[in-house]
């Protein structure tokens, strides 16, 4: 098998109309470069499959096993990965604007509760990927009409995006400028390993945020309108300390996108 690429087989067997059984290979050989190459997973999630090779492959894999929603296991559509329950609930949720300390304005496409808070953990706990696409056509939607600017990641700790194997954020930021063209994305902020924001008070997470550097990749800061891309906005230290960063190298306007919104 050549370096970079993805290969499917699927076999059929059918039956002759006289009933003798006929062994036939159906095989269908699918040659994905780029975005589906098999690659270090943690890089992997910068390229996400193209929006027709997803369905393509989940239309093939349904042959083989019914498709079922990521959340509740139901029966869904191939080319959704939520079933018509869980995508009604998702729908009843509504999207918010707000305001952190410090002036960061936040768009956030559903608030941090029912079904949005199971996609949250089911993406970045038990690394149901196809989640993230729910996600990010939730957050296009939420974004409004100009659609437009530098998407920004925020950073994971190298350490814990290792342990997972994928970057939530950078996998967010990707689907979304795949949907909105004049949108592009500069992965130049970094974050050192420190305590685990999970499990710590709203307390703690204001006395002690991310520690967040530039990049030793970037060479330059974006210049324009500029989107902080998060799953989900607690307290707001993380944004708070990005958007700070950004400031003081020169960015005039800074702003953050985000999946959910948690109360304060």
């Amino acid at each position: 098998m050549r370096p970079g690429r993805v290969h499917v087989a699927i076999c059929i067997r059918l039956s002759e109309p006289n009933g003798n059984e006929l062994s036939r290979a159906a095989a269908w050989v699918i040659a994905v470069r780029g975005a589906c190459a098999i690659r270090r997973p943690v890089c992997a999630t910068r390229e996400p499959c193209s929006g027709t090779i997803s369905v393509v492959l989940r239309s093939l894999s349904s042959l083989v096993a019914p498709p079922l929603c990521s959340l509740c296991g139901a029966s869904c559509d191939p080319a959704r990965a939520l079933c018509a329950g869980c995508e009604r609930r998702l729908s009843r949720l509504r999207p918010a604007r707000s305001v952190l300390p410090g002036g960061l304005e936040v768009v956030s496409a559903a608030p941090y509760e029912d079904v949005a808070q199971e996609i949250v953990r089911r993406l970045k706990f038990a690394s149901r990927l196809a989640l993230a696409e729910v996600a990010a056509e939730r957050m296009v939607r939420a974004w409004g009409a100009s659609r437009s600017g530098w998407l920004v990641p925020v950073p994971a700790a190298t350490a814990r995006a290792r342990a997972r194997g994928f970057d939530d954020a950078a996998m967010l930021a990707q689907l979304i400028a795949r949907e909105c063209p004049d949108a592009r994305i500069m992965e130049c902020l970094a974050r050192d390993d420190g305590p685990r924001q999970v499990g710590r008070t709203r307390a703690e997470r204001k006395a002690d945020p991310p520690r967040v550097r530039l990049s030793h990749r970037s060479r330059a800061l974006p210049v324009g309108a500029v989107w902080l891309v998060d799953d989900v906005v607690t307290t707001g230290s993380t944004l708070t300390a990005c958007a700070s960063l950004l400031r003081r190298g020169g960015v005039e306007r800074v702003r953050a996108l985000t999946f959910a919104r948690a109360d304060s």
